[in-house]
């Protein structure tokens, strides 16, 4: 740690620790969970016409803080933190957090960029501090945050029980003017009957405007929650979160208590990296379709309950057995690593991951596994079982850890996938035909170096994707079916041109769940495509990121309209991604289908 901040943050610490011993003891006061404004300290980061020499560290300037307690029990708390920063030079540097008896002091120290010009212009900021509060005994505690000051009350002790604990959706009782949010994420089970039957939806099922048959929306007796969900808090009317999060308990149940009074939104992205795993791919139910928020106007002392979600798993339920006559085929989707013809030293260790689709009517059940088929086994198991089932249509991913050969030269193993009896099968059904893999082992191969920071990239085509709907043809598909419209298959081919001088953007963080684009300040860089339609968004650091094409920008409004995305799916046009330091997904398409 810089000399400079570390003084600067001890500073902290002894005067408010000075400050907290000074006088008499005050009079003990039962504190519900405020939110305290206080006049704000003056940052010791002042703005300056003239580059630095080195970076510059001071306090944060804290204007508000808000003390939340989140879950049931045993409790957590998190302290929002809202104040602004002197400059677009100043960033927040460091948090941290001591506690001394009741009282909890957090430090949060900025630091200016020496290499940038900057004058005066303030900037909000705003961070969640998470305290520890395990195993602290039932009291009142306060929460200085550079200058500014909270509380908060245990009512018991904050000890976890021997057993695991879960979050209650119950009533949970609240203290002074407090109240609670609780509600159930659960599993709107829909089994739909064959697909083309004209029969009327089957129990649990309704069929939406489009034609396609969805769950129903309602909490049945029997339904399942979903373990593990994360859903978000946030302060005002949806959309809005940032407040805090609780996660699903076995029962799909989750809890936000000690809530001061007013308006809240609570909200569940599927695309969350938490969320994600679990969820997709699937819909919202409830409250409404493709939706996964509701807003929440909570009075003093009250519980508002049912405050629930209802999603509909796309693949599930699956039925219980394979029918007789069911067919096991597989698609190669792509290479998600190591491309063919990769150098290794000898015994160099991987894990080589490919991307699949069941494009068979099998269900490839639990009993299903990956085996090997031929070639060389490079170090592999040859029998890898299936941890999740996979339906028709659905895509998986396979990961099989190796071991490059000691001996140099060229090696290539085959992989298929079995079924329960153990019967392999290969690309289209065909036995002979497998997904493989193809290295060569070098002495002067170059080790697999630590990717360099900010060495990840993104990029993609935009093309036109023809289809006359007048006279459908070649390269058109009927959407939805049985509808009579035609449009772009989401494929190019050779005679489809490419859209040059189309705006493309890439923002931090999931793209939103409700269809709409990232805010303005979320955006990182944009870009036109150029005559070959082509984008590419080099230098960015590992993490999650979202790429967009706002066709009603005013950049693109002229350019695209009237028309509607074909690529990466029918009126989709972004992509989230998760990159690893140094990953290149460079197939992140778009199709565009202008209308006749």
């Amino acid at each position: 740690m810089n000399p400079s901040r570390m003084l600067l943050i001890l500073f902290v610490f002894c005067a408010v620790v000075m400050t907290a011993c000074g006088g008499q003891d005050p009079e003990p006061t039962a504190v519900p969970t405020p939110i305290v404004d206080a006049a704000a300290t003056e940052t010791a980061v002042p703005p300056t016409a003239t580059p630095l020499t080195e970076p510059v560290f001071g306090l944060a300037t804290v204007e508000s803080v808000q003390v939340l307690t989140l879950e049931s029990f045993p409790v957590q708390i998190n302290v929002l933190v809202r104040g602004v920063l002197p400059n677009e030079c100043t960033s927040i540097d460091d948090i941290v957090s001591e506690r001394d008896g009741n009282a909890f002091t957090v430090v949060i120290t900025t630091v200016q960029d020496p290499d940038v010009i900057c004058t005066q212009s303030v900037v909000p900021f705003e961070e969640t501090v998470a305290l520890d509060v395990v195993d602290l005994p039932a009291g009142t505690y306060t929460v200085n945050v550079n200058g500014i000051s909270g509380s908060f009350t245990l009512d018991v002790d904050n000890t976890a029980p021997e057993a695991e604990a879960t979050v209650s959706a119950s009533g949970t009782a609240v203290s002074g003017e407090n109240g609670t949010i609780n509600g159930r994420v659960w599993h709107d089970v829909c089994a739909a009957g064959a697909e083309g039957a004209d029969t009327a939806p089957a129990e649990g099922c309704v069929t939406l405007t489009d034609g396609a048959t969805a769950a129903n929306g309602q909490l049945e007796v029997g339904e399942p929650g979903i373990e593990g969900v994360r859903v978000s808090l946030g302060e005002g009317e949806c959309p809005a979160d940032g407040i805090g999060t609780a996660v699903t308990d076995i029962a799909g149940n989750y809890t936000f208590a000690e809530l001061s009074p007013g308006t809240y939104c609570v909200s569940v992205d599927p695309l969350d990296e938490q969320n994600q795993e679990i969820l997709v791919p699937g819909q919202w139910t409830f409250p409404e379709v493709d939706l996964g928020e509701t807003t929440v106007d909570l009075t003093a002392g009250s519980v508002i309950s049912d405050v629930n979600f209802g999603w509909d798993f796309q693949f599930l339920p699956l039925p219980e057995t394979n029918a007789a006559d069911c067919t096991n085929s597989i698609e190669f989707v792509q290479d998600l690593n190591i491309p063919d013809d990769t150098a290794f030293p000898p015994g160099t260790e991987f894990v080589k991951r490919w991307e699949l689709r069941n494009n068979g009517t099998c269900i490839w059940t639990t009993d299903y596994s990956v085996v090997f088929v031929g070639g060389d086994l490079m170090g592999a198991q040859e029998v890898i079982t299936l941890t999740k089932a996979v339906a028709p249509d659905q895509p998986v991913e396979i990961a099989v850890p190796m071991v490059a050969p000691e001996t140099p030269g060229t090696y290539r193993g085959n992989w298929q996938i079995a079924d329960a009896n153990g019967d392999p099968f290969g690309i289209d059904g065909f036995v002979e035909d497998a997904f493989w893999l193809q290295i060569v082992v070098a002495q002067d191969a170059p080790p697999l170096a630590t990717p360099e920071p900010n060495s990840a990239a993104v990029g993609g085509i935009v093309w036109d994707d023809f289809c006359v709907n007048s006279n459908p043809g070649r390269g058109c598909w009927e959407y939805p079916d049985g509808s009579g419209i035609f449009i772009g298959d989401g494929s190019q081919t050779g005679s489809e041109p490419s859209l040059p001088g189309v705006t493309i953007s890439v923002s931090g963080g999931v793209c939103p769940s409700d269809g709409t684009v990232p805010a303005a300040g979320q955006v990182i860089e944009t870009m036109e495509t150029g005559e070959d339609g082509r984008f590419l968004f080099d230098g960015l650091a590992g993490g999650t990121y979202c790429i967009f094409m706002d066709a009603l920008s005013t950049a693109n409004v002229d350019l695209l309209i009237p028309g509607n995305w074909t690529w990466p799916a029918v009126g989709v046009g972004s992509y989230t991604v998760a990159l690893d330091e140094g990953e290149e997904r460079l197939d992140l398409d778009f199709g565009w289908d202008y209308q006749d």
